[in-house]
C-alpha cells in the first residue's frame, strides 16, 4: 500500500531505518477496520497445536480464513493506516508479509500452531530483513523485533554493532525487559542440539552466548485473553509496541 501522492510524481516515501522515534507520529483519532480476534481463532490454534498436521489444517481451514486470516489481514491494514503511511515508511505492506501454517516440510505435511506477519523494506525479503513481528499462538499475541535465521549478514551486522556498542544496545533492550511480558532471548543450534536462552530482567552485561547465536529476539506477549479482551484496540498496542522497538531496529540498520 502507498498514498496516493507517492503514485502521482510526489516524492518517494524515506528509507525505513532513518526515521527517528521522535519523529514519528501516532493517530490523534484512532479508527479501526479490524474487530478484534475471537475466542475461535484461539481454539483453532490449540487444535492445530495438537495435532500439527495437514489433515487437521484442512478441517479447520473455513475457520482459518474467516477467524485467523482475515481478522489478520484488517490488523495488517490498520497497521498500514495508522502507522506506516503517516510516518512515510518504505516499506512492503501486501505481498508475503504473512506466514504460511503448513511446513515446507519435503511433503511430511507438517502445520504450524501460529501465524506471524512482518513488514519489510522492498530491496529485501521479510524472511531475509529484520523483522518487526506481529504474531498470534495459542499463548497470545507477540510483538518483537527479531534478527537472524535467514537473515545471516543482518544478524552478522547486529552482533557486531552490539559489539562494538554494548552500552548502548543495554541501553536500548533494558527498559523493554525490566517491564512486564517483556522478554530478551537468544536461540542457536539445530535439531538435538538447539538451545533458548531467554532473561526477563534488565541484564549487567551482554551474555557470551550472542557470539554464537543465530538469532536475537527483543518482544512482548500479550496474553490471549487480554487479546480478547482488547478487541480492535490490540491495533494501538502493536503501534505502541513498535514504536518501542523502533530505536533497536534502527541500531541493527541505520
Amino acid at each position: 500500500m502507498q498514498p496516493e501522492s507517492f503514485l502521482d510524481g510526489q516524492p518517494s516515501p524515506r528509507a525505513a531505518p532513518t526515521v527517528r522515534v521522535d519523529q514519528m507520529q501516532r493517530p490523534d483519532t484512532w479508527t479501526f477496520e479490524f474487530r478484534g480476534f475471537g475466542s475461535a481463532a484461539f481454539r483453532i490454534l490449540d487444535r492445530l497445536r495438537e495435532t500439527p498436521h495437514i489433515d487437521q489444517y484442512q478441517d479447520e481451514k473455513p475457520g482459518v480464513t474467516d477467524d485467523l486470516k482475515d481478522p489478520f489481514r484488517r490488523y495488517r491494514d490498520d497497521l498500514v493506516v495508522q502507522w506506516v503511511l503517516p510516518n512515510r515508511l518504505d516499506f512492503e505492506t501486501e505481498r508475503h508479509v504473512f506466514s504460511r501454517l503448513l511446513k515446507n516440510d519435503f511433503g511430511a505435511g507438517g502445520c504450524h500452531d501460529n501465524l506471524w506477519m512482518a513488514f519489510y523494506r522492498p530491496e529485501t525479503k521479510r524472511l531475509k530483513d529484520v523483522q518487526i513481528s506481529h504474531r498470534i499462538s495459542p499463548d497470545g499475541f507477540d510483538i518483537g523485533i527479531y534478527v537472524g535465521s535467514h537473515a545471516k549478514d543482518l544478524l552478522q551486522q547486529a552482533r557486531s554493532r552490539i559489539d562494538d556498542a554494548p552500552e548502548t544496545y543495554l541501553d536500548l533492550i533494558n527498559p523493554l525487559i525490566g517491564r512486564d511480558n517483556w522478554r530478551f532471548s537468544l536461540h542457536g543450534g539445530s535439531g538435538d542440539r538447539a538451545w533458548t536462552n531467554v532473561w526477563t530482567a534488565p541484564l549487567d552485561e551482554m551474555p557470551d552466548d550472542l557470539a554464537r547465536c543465530k538469532g536475537i529476539w527483543v518482544r512482548r506477549r500479550i496474553g490471549r485473553e487480554r487479546v480478547l479482551d482488547l478487541g480492535p484496540e490490540l491495533v494501538k498496542e502493536g503501534v505502541n509496541t513498535v514504536m518501542d522497538v523502533w530505536p533497536i531496529y534502527r541500531f541493527y540498520l541505520a
